[in-house]
């Protein structure tokens, strides 16, 4: 059995290991406050540069759903003519 001063040299040190990583701990969640203090901050003339660009990217989003509507369409009419060929095809031959 060990002796009491060993137990409590032992429990020093780790009382000891446990306040350090507290202390890590502090200092990372500081550091994540003060970036997340920056981030929410930002400069107004910064926001008002992205007003353009979320308009364009909203032009631009607009006009790729555009295309791939026509595209989608497009495929549809022809596979539907296939099918009136094929349908037309076949009525004819049983003629």
């Amino acid at each position: 059995m060990e002796s009491s001063a060993r137990i409590r040299q032992k429990t020093e040190r780790l009382e000891s290991e446990v306040l350090q990583e507290y202390k890590r701990l502090n200092d990372i969640l500081n550091r994540m406050s003060d970036t997340a203090q920056d981030l929410t901050t930002m400069a107004p003339s910064l926001l008002e540069g992205f007003l353009p660009l979320e308009r364009k990217m909203g032009l631009v989003l607009t006009l790729f759903k555009a295309s791939v509507w026509s595209v989608l369409v497009d495929k549809q009419r022809k596979l539907e003519a296939k099918q009136a060929e094929q349908a037309d095809a076949s009525h004819a031959e049983r003629s």
